[in-house]
C-alpha cells in the first residue's frame, strides 16, 4: 500500500511538472477570455488633416486576450501590432489592416491558450502615398512609423501603470513583455527594439531639405515627441504640412518603463542596421522570398 501511494504521488508530481513545462509551449487552456475596446492612450492623428487642417486627438484602443479560468496572476504579456501599410482599411487596398485581422486574432488566441496575455492594438495611421515627390512620400511614411513606435511603447507603459496603480487587473508579469509585429507592424516592432535614442534617427536617408534648401530631419523630437511618446510635440512656425502650434504628440503614462524583452517580426523590415547595438533585445524574424517590400536576401 505504501509503495502504491508512493508511485501515485510520483505520478502526480510528474504530471504536475509536465503540465508546468508545457505551459507557454502547448495549449493548456481550451477557452479564451477577450476584453475589447480598451483605451490604452490618446495621441494625435494626422488622418483628418485634409478635412480639419490639423492633427486631432485619437483614442488608442486594444483588445486583450487571456486564458479563461487561469489562476496564474503574473503572466507574460505579448503586444501585437497589425499590418496595413500605415493606412486605414479598406483605403489601404488590402484585405487586412486592423486589430480584428483574422491572422493576428488566431495568433492571439493560440498564445492565450498557452497561458499568455495578449494585446492586439490599434496604432495611429496616416501618410501620403500619392504625394508628388519621393521626399514627401518618405517624409510622411517615416513619421507614420515613428508614431507607431510611440504607440507601441505607450501600450507597454499602460500595462505597467495598471500593475502599479490598479492592482494588476490583467494579471501580467511586467518584467516579461514581448512585442509581435505582422507586416507593417513588424516595421514598428523592429524599430521599437532597436531605437533607444533620438540621435539614431539622424542619418542621411532620413534627412531632407526645407524650402530654403537647409537640412531638415524627417523626425524632430521637439515637433514629433520623443521616441517613447513621453514628451509633447509642438509644430513650430514654418514646419511643412501643419499649422504652427499644432500638437503632434501627447504624453501618456509618463514615468513607467517602455522596454520589453523580446521582439517578433513577421514580414517587416528594419529601418537601418546601424540601429542594432548592445541594447537591442533578442529578435525573431520571419520573411518570405516573394515579399517585394522586405526583400528576403537583404537585412
Amino acid at each position: 500500500m505504501k509503495r502504491l501511494t508512493t508511485i501515485l504521488a510520483a505520478l502526480c508530481l510528474l504530471t504536475y511538472v509536465q503540465v508546468q513545462a508545457q505551459r507557454y509551449l502547448e495549449p493548456v487552456f481550451t477557452d479564451v477570455e477577450v476584453q475589447t475596446d480598451i483605451m490604452y492612450g490618446v495621441n494625435a492623428t494626422v488622418l483628418l488633416l485634409p478635412q480639419v487642417g490639423e492633427a486631432v486627438p485619437q483614442p488608442l484602443l486594444m483588445d486583450v486576450y487571456m486564458p479563461a479560468g487561469d489562476t496564474e496572476t503574473e503572466r507574460p504579456l505579448c503586444v501585437i501590432a497589425h499590418t496595413g501599410n500605415f493606412l486605414p482599411w479598406p483605403q489601404n487596398g488590402g484585405t487586412t489592416g486592423t486589430r480584428k485581422d483574422s491572422s493576428i486574432v488566431y495568433i492571439a488566441k493560440q498564445l492565450a491558450m498557452r497561458g499568455y496575455v495578449v494585446a492586439l492594438i490599434d496604432y495611429r495611421l496616416g501618410w501620403n502615398p500619392i504625394a508628388p515627390s519621393q521626399d514627401e512620400r518618405v517624409f510622411t511614411l517615416i513619421n507614420a512609423a515613428y508614431r507607431g513606435v510611440q504607440d507601441l511603447r505607450t501600450c507597454i507603459r499602460y500595462f505597467r501603470r495598471t500593475v502599479a496603480e490598479e492592482g494588476n487587473p490583467f494579471g501580467i508579469d511586467p518584467n516579461k513583455v514581448m512585442v509581435w509585429g505582422d507586416g507593417t507592424g513588424g516595421y514598428i516592432t523592429l524599430a521599437a527594439a532597436t531605437l533607444d535614442e533620438y540621435q539614431e534617427v539622424l542619418i542621411p536617408k532620413f534627412i531632407t531639405q526645407d524650402p530654403q534648401g537647409n537640412p531638415l530631419p524627417m523626425v524632430i523630437e521637439q515637433v514629433n515627441g520623443d521616441i517613447y511618446g513621453t514628451s509633447v510635440g509642438i509644430v513650430p512656425q514654418g514646419y511643412p504640412g501643419f499649422p504652427a502650434g499644432d500638437t503632434l504628440c501627447y504624453p501618456n503614462h509618463v514615468g513607467y518603463p517602455s522596454d520589453f524583452n523580446l521582439c517578433v517580426n513577421m514580414g517587416g523590415a528594419l529601418g537601418d542596421t546601424s540601429w542594432i547595438d548592445e541594447n537591442t533585445p533578442p529578435m525573431i524574424s520571419f520573411q518570405v522570398p516573394t515579399d517585394p517590400f522586405a526583400p528576403y536576401m537583404e537585412g
